[in-house]
C-alpha cells in the first residue's frame, strides 16, 4: 500500500470518527437519539499541523454508554455472586440467618459490634478480616452468616463454607467423576469478595495436602487484599498458646498470617443449644435458664 493510499485510509477513519475533512466549521450533526445538534470543538489533526472540527458525543449518547457499562458490570457481578453461592455450604440454612433474627445474648456484644463494623466499612478494610472464637453453639456462625447476607444484598460475592466441607470437596476432586474441579473450588475461595470460613481448626488431624490447601487460600487472599471471616471453637487458652501456630505448619507461618490480618474477638456467650435443651427440660425459657446459670456461676465465683 503506497503512502497516498495509506493517507486516504487514515483520513477515512478520522472522518468516520467525526473529524471534519477541512479546517472550515461544518454544518452541525444532529444526534440520532434526541435530535439536538452535537457540540463541535477544534482539535489538532494527528498528521497535519492544522485545527479541524470534531463533533462531540451527545450527552444522551454518553449516558447510554455509561448505562451499558453499568449493566455489563452488574451482569458480571451477578455471575460472580451466583458462582460464589454455588460453592457455599448449606445455602438454605445460611440464607435464613440475618441480623434481624440474631438473638443478642449476654457475651455476644463485642462479636456483634465487630461484624456490624466490618459490614459497614467493608470497602475500607481491604484484607482485614475477623476471627471470632468461643464455645460451640454460641452464635458465631449465625453472626458471620448474617454479615455475609447483608453484603450479598449489597452486591458482593460471598462464599460461606465450613472447614470440613471445604477440605472434603477439595479431596473429592481427585475422583475423575467429581462434578467440581480443584481449580473451580480454589478459584471461588480466592476470587470471592469475602470468604467466610466456619469451624476453622475443627479438623482433629490435617494431612500435608490439607495444610497446603489452607495456606494457599490464606496466602492468596492476603496477596489479593481480600478478607476472610473465621469462626472457631478454640478456647482462650488455646488461642493464646503457641501450640496453635504449629498445628497448620511447623513454622507457624499460616497461623500468624491469619492472626496478623484479623480483628480477633472472643464470643463469651455460652452454648445456646445447651440452653434450649436445658430450658425445655426445666419447662422454662432459654433466657430464664441462662439467667439462672449466670447467677449460679456468680455464686461459685464468690
Amino acid at each position: 500500500m503506497n503512502n497516498q493510499t495509506t493517507g486516504d485510509a487514515m483520513e477515512n477513519i478520522l472522518r468516520r470518527s467525526g473529524m471534519s475533512a477541512s479546517t472550515s466549521k461544518p454544518e452541525p450533526i444532529q444526534c440520532q437519539h434526541c435530535g439536538i445538534d452535537k457540540e463541535q470543538i477544534q482539535v489538532e489533526h494527528p498528521f497535519k499541523k492544522q485545527l479541524h472540527w470534531v463533533s462531540c458525543a451527545c450527552p444522551c449518547e454518553v449516558q447510554e454508554r455509561e448505562d451499558f457499562k453499568r449493566e455489563q458490570e452488574a451482569k458480571e457481578k451477578r455471575i460472580r455472586i451466583n458462582k460464589a453461592l454455588k460453592l457455599s455450604s448449606a445455602m438454605e440454612d445460611i440464607k435464613s440467618m440475618t441480623f434481624e433474627n440474631y438473638i443478642r445474648r449476654s457475651g455476644t456484644e463485642s462479636a456483634y459490634e465487630q461484624v456490624m463494623t466490618a459490614v459497614e466499612d467493608f470497602d475500607k478494610r481491604g484484607k482485614l478480616g475477623i476471627f471470632i472464637f468461643g464455645e460451640t453453639g454460641n452464635g458465631k456462625s449465625h453472626l458471620t452468616a448474617a454479615g455475609g447476607n447483608a453484603l450479598i444484598n449489597s452486591g458482593y460475592a460471598v462464599v460461606y463454607i465450613t472447614e470440613k466441607d471445604l477440605l472434603s470437596r477439595l479431596q473429592a476432586t481427585r475422583n475423575f467423576n467429581n462434578p467440581e474441579t480443584f481449580h473451580e473450588i480454589m478459584g471461588a475461595c480466592l476470587e470471592a469478595d469475602l470468604l467466610i470460613w466456619d469451624d476453622f481448626l475443627s479438623s482433629q488431624r490435617l494431612s500435608n495436602d490439607e495444610k497446603d490447601w489452607i495456606f494457599q487460600i490464606i496466602n492468596g487472599r492476603e496477596r489479593a487484599n481480600k478478607p476472610i471471616w473465621m469462626t472457631s471453637n478454640i478456647t482462650p487458652d488455646e488461642f493464646e498458646s503457641g501450640s496453635m501456630a504449629y498445628k497448620l505448619d511447623d513454622k507457624g507461618r499460616t497461623w500468624w498470617r491469619i492472626i496478623g490480618n484479623m480483628d480477633c474477638v472472643l464470643n463469651e456467650a455460652g452454648n445456646y443449644r445447651k440452653s434450649i435443651a436445658m430450658a425445655r427440660a426445666m419447662g422454662i425459657s432459654p433466657a430464664e435458664y441462662e439467667k439462672l446459670a449466670q447467677e449460679a456461676n456468680h455464686e461459685r465465683t464468690y
